[in-house]
């Protein structure tokens, strides 16, 4: 059982151990990292926006960073970010309310950005791992009291706050991610069931204001799902998975993408892309890496030293579990149209970085664990 902390000394930052790096999990990265970089690069090939024509090349810079970023961050002491909890928490809290007031709505049409003139960025993408490293320390100091149950309620008003901020964007997609973490993190702290329950509870009955406070458009994917027509997007993208078969049409020949009946292919339904022309081979291949990556966190999340790090590991895979598993099911056609890109594979700097960033943590983590391996 990891052990609980209420605070760590700067002379307890022990020299970093690279002997302890797992290699494993960088692998697995590289391996994603390649494939959305081959299937950028031929979702793209013909677009006849310069623009988009270049994406696969910006898209391996913003990969170079978030290397460079994943080693830098795994070299820093993550209890570190434990002592810093509180400006973390502020600091997501800023970049949330800026882009709520002044974020751009040019990229998907939804206030979402912040224009940077070199390129734009998404705020809620990096505030995901800021508060992941807030709402551990808020958990591990509080660790003695979260079976009762205004810890719980703590927590989650905790998190709630700046999903409500990402949720008037609108955002309701990332906000999902937010609650989430949350749920996935409070678990593995000890929360009873039975306070769950009263959440869950009092959760049915905001559903209606809820639903009032949606943008039209967010209310017409979810009625999606029930309806005879999922809409133009995922139809496409049911019709390029099918049209893969076991093996695929082949590298940059898919007819979906190639002739671009299938929007926004190099982001939201690159996995599309990937299944028609690798096939289910290819696809499959995926699902794979993703569950390899997800084994792997959790594995140093049990091996945590202490209760912070493996809150915060465990808040990082369900980050990226969670994504993965919204956006495939988005392009099977069996989950909600939610505009969350798939992890480390889509195009996209913000997300990119994001997810080697807390790569980086988690290597962090491990580097430091008390078990000492052959």
């Amino acid at each position: 059982m990891a052990t609980v902390r209420t605070s760590y000394h700067p002379a307890e930052y022990n020299r970093l151990s690279w002997r302890h790096f797992d290699v494993w999990l960088v692998l697995i990265i590289l391996m994603l990292l390649t494939i959305g970089l081959l299937m950028i690069s031929s979702a793209t090939q013909n677009s006849i926006d310069t623009d988009l024509a270049n994406a696969a090349r910006r898209q391996g810079l913003y990969a170079l960073i978030g290397v460079i970023v994943l080693i830098l961050t795994a070299a820093i002491d993550y209890r570190i970010w434990y002592n810093a909890r509180h400006v973390l928490y502020v600091t997501a809290l800023l970049f949330l309310v800026i882009t709520l007031l002044f974020g751009s709505g040019e990229i998907g049409g939804v206030g979402r950005w912040l224009d940077l003139s070199v390129f734009p960025v998404q705020p809620s993408e990096l505030a995901k791992v800021l508060l992941v490293l807030a709402l551990a320390g808020l958990l591990a100091n509080r660790s003695h009291s979260i079976r009762l149950l205004r810890t719980v309620v703590l927590s989650l008003i905790y998190i709630a706050i700046p999903a409500l901020l990402v949720f008037l964007q609108p955002n309701l997609s990332t906000a999902m991610v937010y609650l989430f973490i949350w749920l996935a993190m409070i678990i593995t702290a000890g929360v009873r069931g039975r306070h769950l329950a009263v959440i869950a509870g009092a959760g049915l009955l905001t559903l209606p204001a809820v639903w009032l406070a949606m943008a039209q458009y967010q209310r017409d994917r979810i009625l999606s799902l029930f309806g005879s027509d999922p809409g133009y997007n995922p139809t496409q993208a049911l019709i390029a998975i099918g049209s893969g078969g076991w093996l695929g049409q082949g590298y940059g020949s898919g007819t979906q993408s190639q002739l671009h009946f299938l929007k926004v292919r190099h982001t939201d339904f690159i996995f599309s892309v990937t299944a028609e022309e690798l096939g289910f081979v290819g696809a499959v291949f995926i699902v794979i890496l993703f569950g390899l990556l997800i084994f792997r966190l959790v594995r140093i999340a049990d091996r945590s030293r202490d209760a912070y790090g493996e809150f915060v590991v465990i808040g990082l895979a369900a980050m990226i579990f969670f994504q993965a598993a919204i956006n495939i099911a988005m392009n099977l056609n069996i989950g909600l149209v939610a505009g969350l890109p798939l992890p480390l594979v889509s195009y996209g700097g913000s997300s990119l970085i994001t997810m080697l960033l807390a790569v980086g943590i988690a290597e962090s983590v491990i580097m430091r664990h008390r078990k000492i391996e052959f």
